[in-house]
């Protein structure tokens, strides 16, 4: 009897956990292959961020269209980051906002930090840095540390808003305390603050 995508992914887990990335990896694709949600929406993640597998771009935009389409949010703005920046595709910025905006309106987080990055640099959308101060704003709200650190940045540097080292002080330190690859960034951004006269 032929296996569920299901069941390969929760194969491909295992052997991700026994540390058999080779067989974790063929895993991973057929579950994929098998229409099997999370397994697309992950294999397309890998593939745009290189991890075991080589950073592909054209199998990421494949893999992530797939997810997407299907309803998977995180494949959503993955997605989008690939249509803001180019990857493997043409740059679209309204693609990517619309991308973007269908995210926000599940509540992830992190479409905030990139709706307001695409207000930033006038992508799909005028440029707009009070705009992109209110999304990075709604993204740190709801938890994204990459969302902080630019509105502390935003704080640090009176882009979009009054300059207050106060408050970008605060962002920083908020997003300093979640267990992401993003509080390194925010340490070093206290670092940097800690030499400034905080007024």
């Amino acid at each position: 009897m032929e296996r569920s995508g299901e069941a390969v992914y929760l194969e491909y887990q295992q052997f991700l956990n026994e540390g058999r990335l080779q067989s974790a990896g063929l895993s991973l694709m057929t579950a994929a292959i098998k229409d099997y949600l999370p397994a697309q929406a992950e294999l397309g993640y890998k593939y745009l961020n290189g991890i075991l597998f080589p950073k592909d771009y054209a199998q990421a935009f494949r893999w992530l269209t797939k997810a997407s389409e299907a309803g998977d949010t995180a494949s959503s703005v993955n997605l989008a980051i690939m249509y803001m920046y180019g990857y493997g595709t043409q740059t679209d910025g309204a693609k990517a906002v619309s991308l973007l905006s269908g995210a926000v309106e599940n509540d992830y987080a992190a479409a905030g930090r990139f709706l307001g990055l695409c207000h930033e640099k006038g992508l799909g959308v005028p440029k707009n840095a009070q705009e992109a101060v209110k999304w990075f704003r709604w993204g740190a709200e709801r938890g994204d540390a990459g969302a902080m650190i630019l509105l502390g940045d935003c704080y640090e540097n009176g882009r979009g808003t009054a300059k207050d080292i106060s408050e970008a002080r605060r962002f920083y330190e908020m997003a300093a305390q979640t267990e992401t690859e993003e509080a390194k960034t925010a340490k070093e951004s206290l670092s940097a603050l800690g030499l400034q006269d905080p007024k």
